[in-house]
């Protein structure tokens, strides 16, 4: 018998099609979905709370009839900027997903204060229990390489850095609409529901992996660091009301020099510091740091004063405010915030072929142009808009930029670290940034039954500063040595 005259054999039976069995590109793409979204909404969470604390600024002022309402934003700048390393640390000893979760609830707490609160003094506690959320964004981005694969590591860290854009774009929307009909408590509740809804994302996130369980806290180095910071942002803060060169203020910045070059010296020598200053000093590392702590540090810092601007009443020798509403203010910096997201998303789309200092390099550029655009043309609707597009472009591409460079510029196990001290750096940027600026709009301010009303010379002088902190940024990141692009790096993830 020959093997033709052998029956044919009989087909196979088809397997059951089961969930595993759907074609890997759409499972793929709901499981990516999901986790960007779990990353997306936590690490924008702070920049939502500040476009809706921003829009209540003017109205606290007056409430509460205070001249130190800067200290509104500087109580949750200072929390958060002196946690950042804290949570990093603790993010690798016990997960980072289950670090973010408490911080979000404390914050929550924090909210709910500074919405309930009677007094100006509660308010500014509340502030400071909400920045133990601060630390979410530095944590969120090492979590994108720890669950993500090199193939989509590079484009979700864009998205997660651009989706600035959507949120600038809606939150103030959202809360120009609350604080026109309930008032400045409008848009305080709406951090809280945004805060709830962040810990319910926070659950969707696989937990990522444990990589110094073993590590000891840097206990030295976290309260040197925290006492440097705090005795810089105080005495920057009161200088114009202690006076500049009174035993009070010179006090305060010796103490920030003392404690700094402590730091410096305690990080050295720790087995394991907070900060490795000598992993810091790496010209890749450094230049990278640097440049985007002061752009984004100072770009966060003078963001608030558009609103102050726009809401802000319109007197007379008292106030340049604009007298506008809070939804006017939204839907004139409307297409601003379309553009950061969209430079964002185009940053994230041409990674692979990009060199991320080219779009970083432009952006800074665009965003030294927008600030002297808003120095200048600020005066009706037209103008903002203008100057909020330029802004708006230039901050898209930046955004966008900032994540792949620190990707490309350290290994994968150097993330953590790297993340937290790029934030805690855009932390103490923002507090010394945010206590300057406020200083040169007092300068030629006008109290007026108790409250500190601002001259638009103040405003002015204000952006023309920022630009030429933006300037000396871009000067910095001329020197930025090649990093890696996307398809180049190594992540931890799984394919997905």
């Amino acid at each position: 018998m020959t093997t033709s005259s052998l029956p044919d054999p009989a087909p196979a039976a088809a397997p059951p099609r089961t969930p595993e069995a759907r074609p890997a590109g759409s499972v793929g793409t709901a499981r990516f979905a999901v986790i960007l979204l779990a990353l997306i909404w936590p690490a924008q969470l702070l920049t939502a709370a500040g476009v809706a604390t921003g829009m209540t600024t003017a109205g606290i002022t007056q409430a509460f009839a205070t001249t130190r309402v800067a200290w509104f934003a500087l109580a949750y700048t200072l929390v958060a900027t002196l946690l950042i390393p804290v949570a990093a640390r603790l993010g690798d000893v016990y997960g980072k997903k289950r670090v973010m979760l408490v911080g979000a609830t404390i914050g929550l707490v924090g909210d709910l204060l500074v919405v309930l609160a009677p007094s100006f003094s509660l308010v500014i506690a509340g502030r400071a229990l909400a920045g133990f959320y601060g630390p979410i964004g530095a944590l969120v981005y090492s979590a994108a390489r720890d669950v993500f694969p090199p193939r989509h590591v590079g484009m979700a860290s864009s998205l997660i850095g651009s989706s600035v854009g959507l949120v600038t774009l809606f939150a103030p929307l959202v809360s120009g609409q609350l604080l026109d009909h309930f008032g400045f408590r409008g848009p305080l509740w709406f951090v809280v529901f945004g805060t709830v809804v962040a810990i319910g994302l926070l659950l969707l996130l696989p937990e990522t992996p444990r990589r110094a369980s073993t590590a000891r806290f840097d206990l030295p180095g976290s309260v040197l660091l925290g006492l440097a910071t705090a005795a810089l942002v105080c005495g920057v803060s009161q200088g114009e009301e202690w006076g500049w060169t009174g035993a009070r203020v010179l006090g305060l910045f010796a103490l920030t020099t003392v404690a700094a070059v402590a730091f410096v010296l305690v990080e050295r020598r720790r087995p394991e510091p907070l900060i490795d200053i000598r992993w810091a000093r790496r010209r890749g590392v450094a230049t990278v740091l640097t440049a985007t702590a002061l752009l984004q540090g100072t770009v966060y810092s003078i963001a608030l004063l558009v609103t102050l601007l726009t809401l802000s009443p319109p007197i007379p020798g008292v106030s340049a405010g604009l007298g506008w509403t809070g939804t006017k203010t939204a839907l004139v910096i409307a297409a601003g915030q379309v553009l950061v997201f969209l430079g964002g998303f185009l940053v994230g789309r041409m990674s692979t072929r990009w060199d991320p200092r080219r779009p970083w390099l432009a952006g800074s550029a665009v965003t030294v142009l927008g600030l002297v655009s808003y120095a200048y043309l600020h005066g009706n609707e037209w103008e903002v808009a203008f100057s909020a597009i330029v802004f708006g472009v230039g901050v898209g591409l930046v955004a966008g930029s900032v994540p792949l460079l620190i990707l490309g510029t350290v290994s994968h196990e150097e993330q953590g670290m790297a993340n937290g001290t790029q934030i805690l750096l855009v932390g103490v940027v923002n507090a010394v940034t945010t206590a300057v600026f406020f200083v040169v709009l007092a300068a030629s301010g006008v109290v007026a039954e108790g409250t500190l009303f601002y001259s638009d010379e103040g405003y002015r002088d204000a952006y023309l500063l920022a630009a030429a902190i933006v300037a000396a940024s871009l000067l910095i990141s001329c020197a930025i040595p090649r990093v890696l692009r996307t398809h180049e790096i190594r992540s931890g993830g799984v394919p997905i």
